[in-house]
């Protein structure tokens, strides 16, 4: 059996039968204290999990694997990724708005309502992105407007899903369609704009 870490092999004594991936995966996660790593995937013979998925990786013996390679990343690596892959983010954000706002329009409300949860955990996602954005790009936002810009998009983002949050507990569906129409295009593709520049500074 073969235990890399980052392609880097692990000599680990006294793993028995009975020792699970999650027991793994925390006895490397304690060595890796203070480089401020994280483990963020877990590939078993070749089949992938995420770090996350506890109760998935709990039932899992190490001695049934004949490989285990897991991998790791810093916060600040896990943000440049996220920004790396933000456009398509936004991208299916400015589509599953058009959706649910067409689908509210002509009455198919458990319908939208289904594509306006992805909406919203998506918004979600964008503003934790935002919010995190200093952690990778510090130096690139200190020399610029884009701190300004990040609040104003943070703020103008949390404006809109408050607008969102009202229309919706009051069921004006058509009032929540022209929110999601009409105002969030706007401030996605700005985040995108945001989003190009801070990749690019």
């Amino acid at each position: 059996m073969e235990i890399l870490l980052n392609d880097n092999r692990l000599d680990i004594e006294g793993i028995s039968p009975e020792v699970t991936v999650l027991e793994l995966l925390t006895t490397v996660e304690e060595s890796l204290k203070g480089t401020q790593a994280t483990v963020i995937e877990i590939i078993l013979d070749e089949k992938s999990y995420s770090a996350d998925d506890v109760s998935e990786i709990s039932a899992l013996k190490v001695m049934d694997y004949q490989k285990i390679e897991l991998f790791t990343a810093t916060a600040q690596e896990m943000v440049r990724a996220a920004f790396a892959d933000g456009d398509a983010g936004l991208q299916h954000l400015e589509e599953l708005a058009g959706e649910v706002a067409s689908e509210l329009r002509i009455g198919k409300v458990k319908e939208g309502m289904d594509s306006y949860l992805e909406f919203v955990d998506g918004i979600e996602w964008l503003v934790t992105m935002l919010k995190s954005a200093d952690l990778a790009f510090a130096s690139n936002m200190a020399e610029s407007s884009l701190e300004s810009d990040r609040q104003a998009l943070v703020q103008r983002l949390g404006e809109q899903m408050n607008q969102v949050q009202i229309a919706q507990e009051a069921q004006d569906w058509v009032g929540l369609a022209d929110i999601l129409e009409y105002e969030f295009p706007e401030i996605l593709q700005d985040s995108r704009g945001f989003i190009k520049s801070i990749l690019a500074v």
